[in-house]
């Protein structure tokens, strides 16, 4: 039961699963990767290593999770700084 609290919301996820259902198994990753803000801070030399997948598919699977309004990302020449919306802060 513990895996759960990192789990994203049932609301957000139905949307990612029907719309961009390819981004699915990343914003399950991302939602894992969170701190207690909501952010989840992914370096570019890691997304290989932790994701499997190259950068450029990363950018990609992330891009329509941004243009639905469920993740805001920002990036600079060595990170992702992601905040993933509508996740409930864990005090």
């Amino acid at each position: 039961m513990h895996e759960y609290q990192n789990f994203p919301p049932y609301k957000y996820f139905s949307r990612v699963l029907k719309n961009c259902p390819k981004s699915a198994l990343v914003y399950i990753q991302l939602s894992s990767m969170k701190n207690k803000k909501g952010i989840a801070k992914v370096n570019k030399p890691d997304i290989r290593k932790d994701f499997l997948i190259s950068p450029t598919l990363f950018r990609n699977l992330i891009t329509p999770l941004s243009y639905m309004g469920i993740i805001l990302y920002k990036e600079d020449d060595r990170m992702y700084e992601i905040a993933l919306l509508g996740m409930p802060e864990h005090v």
